[in-house]
Order: C-alpha cells, then sequence, then structure tokens
C-alpha cells in the first residue's frame, strides 16, 4: 500500500482578492433587492419616519407630577399669610397628621423619613475607609518622619 505524498502548502498567504462591483449604469438606482427597496415605498427626506409619534414638547409623567408639586399655594403659618410648594404644604400636612396621632399619617411619614436618612448616609463618604493594617503603615510613616531632620541623610 503506497501512500501519497501530501502537498506541503506555502506558510505565507496571498491578500484575499477583492469582489468585483458590476459597474454602475445610470438607471441603477432603480434595482430592488435585499436592502433596496422600491423607490416609491423608501423614506422621503425630511419626513418622520414615525409621523403619529409623541409630539414635540410633550412631557412625561414625572415632569408633569414635579411640576404640580412646584406650584405655589398660600398658606397659613403661623399666623402668616406665606407661598409655599404643593410639596411642602403636603409635607406638613402630613406631619401634622402624624404628630395628631393619625396612624396612617404616622407610618408614612416615618416611612418618608426613613428614606431620607438612608438616601443621605449612601451619599456621605465613610470617615475611614482604611483597614486596620492601612491605619497602622500611616501610623508607622508618620513617626518616621517625626524623627527625620530635614538635611539628615538616610545611609
Amino acid at each position: 500500500m503506497k501512500r501519497k505524498k501530501r502537498q506541503v502548502r506555502s506558510s505565507k498567504r496571498l491578500p484575499a482578492a477583492e469582489p468585483k462591483r458590476p459597474a454602475r449604469s445610470p438607471g441603477a438606482d432603480n434595482t430592488v433587492g435585499h436592502g433596496r427597496p422600491p423607490k416609491h415605498t423608501r423614506f422621503s427626506k425630511g419626513r418622520s419616519g414615525n409621523p403619529k409619534g409623541r409630539p414635540k414638547g410633550s412631557k412625561n409623567l414625572s415632569t408633569v407630577i414635579m411640576d404640580a408639586a412646584r406650584d405655589k399655594v398660600t398658606a397659613n403659618i403661623g399666623g402668616k399669610q406665606r407661598q409655599i410648594s404643593k410639596l411642602q404644604a403636603t409635607a406638613m400636612q402630613l406631619a401634622t397628621k402624624a404628630a395628631g396621632g393619625d396612624q396612617g399619617s404616622i407610618a408614612r411619614f416615618l416611612d418618608w423619613v426613613d428614606e431620607i436618612e438612608v438616601r443621605s448616609t449612601a451619599s456621605r463618604p465613610v470617615q475611614f475607609p482604611f483597614s486596620q493594617e492601612d491605619l497602622q503603615v500611616l501610623r508607622l510613616t508618620y513617626e518616621r518622619m517625626q524623627h527625620y531632620q530635614p538635611g539628615e541623610s538616610d545611609e
């Protein structure tokens, strides 16, 4: 049984030939195919692809609610008429009801206070983010610097 010799291919590869594109004729824009819909069904310039979409200037729900919360109302505070936001007036009414003993208002008010405290605590940086080992290295470095006199050499 004879074995056929395998041809050894060169390790150098020739660059891949670029595919030849057919020359465009003047009427080539009318071709229809994959990725080229008929000319009359293509999007026209200056016209939206979604004409019944969200109108310009329309606001989402959170914007509408925050605008309403910022509106001013007249409130009687300490015997004086004052202009305050609806949000502030609502918070004051809730606090007043909670102080009056309304159980639902107490629960809601304390939940708000707790959420605000959690947010403010999370936004504050940690006072000492170093581990005990880090603090020990800093103390030793500080002590070495205290003993160092300017003009002395470290030899």
